[in-house]
Order: C-alpha cells, then structure tokens, then sequence
C-alpha cells in the first residue's frame, strides 16, 4: 500500500461543473452517446404516431441513421412509404438535429 499517492491524482480544479457537463462526458467517454441516441429516435417516434395508427406499426429499430418500422397492413404500409419524406422531416424536427436519413417501412 505504499506510494498510493501517486496513483491517484487529487482533482483541483478552480472551474464549477454543472451535473450536465459531468453526464455528457461520462455518456461520451463510456461510448453510450449511440445506444442513447438510438433510444431517443424510436421514443420520438412513437411520439409521433396516432393513437388511429398504433395498431397497425410494429417494432422499430435504428440501424446506422436510418430507421426501420415493421407495418403488419400492407395498405398502411404504402400509405407510410408515400408520406416518409414528410415523417423523416417531423422526426428530425422534434429530435432537433438530423439524425434519420431515411425512414424503411416493411
């Protein structure tokens, strides 16, 4: 147990960090930022969906930046696959960045 000293390094610092400086370089460090961001993109998604339509979308799930939803109605399908530039827009608006580049519906 001699020279624990050096190992640790005593944090000195005369700058305040706020709680969510201290979170978003723990999220960035533990390389949690995809996951979380992945999380955010289908809980704003279903947000965005009607209570009309819930019954008729399955799962979604992000791969890279595009988002796939499975459609158990092929009508409701096409009627999303017309309309997805429309839904791509919204979901990047209400995440407030661009993080879907397409929107696949099967």
């Amino acid at each position: 147990m001699r020279g624990w000293k050096r190992y640790v390094q005593p944090m000195r610092s005369r700058r305040t960090l706020s709680l969510k400086d201290v979170l978003a370089d723990w999220i960035r460090s533990s390389k949690l930022e995809g996951p979380l961001a992945r999380g955010q993109v289908i809980a704003v998604w279903e947000e965005l969906l009607s209570e009309q339509m819930r019954p008729h979308i399955g799962k979604a799930w992000v791969r890279g930046d595009k988002l796939f939803v499975q459609v158990k109605n092929a009508a409701w399908r096409q009627e999303l696959h017309l309309r997805r530039e429309e839904w791509r827009r919204r979901l990047n608006q209400d995440l407030g960045t661009e993080a879907v580049s397409e929107i696949v519906f099967r």
